[in-house]
């Protein structure tokens, strides 16, 4: 299984379009640090759909990065 923001440029831009977000999501789910709802969607983290992310550094501060939440910590 890779995560989303995994993927390399060629496979991001090779995607299927008559594929669902939730199909994508299913098959490339969002980074386990990431505590945004549904970020591999259509209304979902624009970082990460848009191919932005690179790692969880690019995340650290992210309010919707597990780390930032109440009672988590780094």
């Amino acid at each position: 299984m890779k995560y989303f923001h995994e993927l390399t440029e060629k496979e991001y831009q090779s995607l299927h379009m008559d594929l669902t977000w939730s199909h994508l999501a299913k098959d490339y789910p969002q980074p386990l640090w990431c505590d945004y709802p549904h970020a591999v969607g259509a209304l979902g983290c624009w970082s990460l759909i848009g191919h932005l992310v690179t790692g969880e550094d690019y995340c650290k501060d992210c309010r919707c990065h597990k780390s930032s939440k109440p009672g988590k910590s780094k």
